[in-house]
């Protein structure tokens, strides 16, 4: 007598199979937030040590980043060109002291720095980021230790944190929307500090 699976059991079998393919399947869509997220990450670690390192070698900080320092408009082309003279991966112009090419829209998150590729010479602050806000919304920003006590005071969502560093970084996530720092760091912005540098912050 030949035995097969009975249709309880076939049943079983097949709800087991949609549970592990759904679980799968938000898995890998959840996969490309996380490695935008990653690169925005990457990118914020990596400005600060730009930022830092220029401190470090010339013991000043050059005039156009303490012209936008803590400043809504943020690593903006101007502000962005002493990292470019300093070395970071940035493409300028000497000759105008500017950024050319795609940085001329400044240093800017994954999602922005996709738009600006795509529109070319015609990227603009207002042009929009399809996952909310404007590539000048997705400008990184930044606060540096002017008064060289070790400690950034900065302005984030509105909201005043201490930062024990030399320079603080910060960025939206794809939303576009810069949270106040005890909110964002529970959503989708990216710090460069981590929370147990802050001062009086919950």
């Amino acid at each position: 007598m030949k035995k097969g699976f009975t249709l309880i059991e076939m049943l079983v079998v097949i709800g087991i199979v949609s549970v592990l393919v759904a679980a799968m399947a938000g898995g890998f869509m959840k996969a490309p937030k996380m490695a935008e997220k990653a690169k925005c990450q990457e990118l914020v670690a990596n400005t600060t040590t730009a930022l830092t390192a220029l401190f470090d070698e010339k013991g000043i900080w050059p005039q156009a980043l303490i012209k936008n320092n803590n400043a809504e408009q943020g690593l903006d082309a101007e502000a962005a060109y002493p990292l470019a003279k300093a070395g970071m991966s940035l493409s300028k112009d000497d000759s105008r002291k500017r950024l050319v090419g795609l940085d001329r829209v400044g240093v800017v998150s994954p999602w922005a720095a996709t738009v600006a590729k795509r529109l070319g010479s015609s990227a603009s602050d207002g042009a929009k980021v399809p996952s909310g806000g404007t590539i000048a919304d997705h400008r990184l920003r930044y606060a540096l230790d002017l008064d060289g006590d070790g400690v950034v005071e900065a302005q984030v969502g509105g909201e005043a944190v201490k930062i024990r560093a030399t320079a603080a970084v910060w960025c939206c996530g794809a939303d576009g929307k810069i949270e106040a720092y005890s909110r964002g760091r529970r959503k989708d912005d990216v710090y460069s500090w981590a929370h147990g540098q802050t001062q009086g912050v919950q």
